[in-house]
């Protein structure tokens, strides 16, 4: 069986990529990180550990593609047997970031675009602020509308799908003047402003998903191609509701069942999504560990979600739901 220019296997309907997130930050934070789990690994590092514990993909490291190229980059993927999971968002896409800084940033991150693409990585992975102190919510989706409409092409040009994330914590709305887009309904409505569905989905975050007010049936309603990337975590044990979670502190998947998580694995499966799926906690007792330690329980309760939700995983080559 021959295998795509996206590293997905030709004919295969459903595929779960269990992918090790050594995904750079994008542009509102400085340095890579490896699964918001607070270390910073090397991509050949990320790479090694990914095949130590049977990841099936690994995101893309900006650096080591600028600095190496997408050919050193594809060789590391395939001496691991790994496949391309998603690059970072490098564009100054948001709102607190000046027309010039957006701007300026267009020409680097077509270049990231160009290297990740020719490395193999077909999917970019950013998110929308949810407020603002400076723009009202009609001001503000004015000027993201006209900001895709300015990505979109440059995506389309190499290849890469764009997944913008929505942030789902009310808490993380809270101080600032100016609520915005927080929801499903929200970031879709800007990509089809921006007449940018061909290129633009969803970055598709469990907390934020139960954070916003979404339930199963927002899932269903979902085509699987607007869905580029998947994260799976769980929410705090304690005096929480989906209305008072915090946005940076969380648990592994499957800890606490703060969140439905077999719900909303089952559901995406149902529909067809078929791409990568990351352990995001941001756990501090995880950056608190040796980093093979911390990717080894990641891997692990990815796994038990993945098989608890029904979902299969015959080898490290590919995953899916068995009929």
């Amino acid at each position: 069986m021959n295998k795509t220019d996206t590293g997905y296997l030709a004919g295969e309907k459903r595929r779960w990529l269990r992918t090790l997130n050594v995904t750079d930050a994008p542009a509102h934070t400085e340095g890579p990180h490896c699964g918001s789990i607070g270390h910073v690994l090397s991509f050949p590092e990320s790479c090694a550990l990914a095949q130590k514990f049977g990841f099936d993909a690994v995101n893309a490291d900006r650096d080591f593609l600028r600095q190496h190229g997408p050919e050193s980059s594809r060789r590391l993927l395939e001496t691991h047997r790994l496949e391309p999971g998603a690059v970072a968002f490098s564009a100054a896409f948001n709102a607190y970031f000046s027309d010039s800084e957006f701007e300026q940033s267009l020409i680097p991150f077509e270049k990231d675009l160009s290297l990740a693409g020719r490395a193999g990585f077909r999917r970019c992975v950013g998110f929308v602020q949810p407020s603002s102190e400076q723009f009202t919510f009609h001001e503000h989706f004015t000027l993201l509308r006209r900001r895709l409409q300015h990505v979109t092409p440059l995506l389309e040009k190499h290849g890469v799908r764009l997944g913008l994330e929505f942030i789902g914590p009310t808490t993380m709305r809270l101080a600032p003047k100016f609520d915005f887009v927080h929801t499903i309904d929200g970031v879709r409505s800007l990509i089809a402003a921006a007449d940018a569905q061909s290129q633009v989905g969803f970055k598709f975050d469990s907390l934020h998903w139960y954070a916003s007010g979404a339930g199963l049936l927002d899932i269903e309603k979902l085509d699987p191609q607007e869905i580029v990337y998947v994260e799976i975590n769980d929410g705090l044990n304690g005096n929480y509701n989906r209305f008072t979670l915090p946005e940076f502190e969380r648990e592994l998947p499957g800890t606490t069942g703060a969140i439905d998580l077999d719900g909303m694995l089952t559901k995406l499966d149902a529909i067809g999504y078929s791409g990568p799926v990351v352990v995001e906690p941001w756990n501090e007792a995880l950056r608190n560990m040796p980093p093979s330690e911390a990717v080894g329980l990641v891997k692990a309760a990815l796994d038990r979600s993945l098989r608890s939700a029904g979902i299969e995983m015959a080898d490290n080559i590919s995953c899916g739901r068995n009929k």
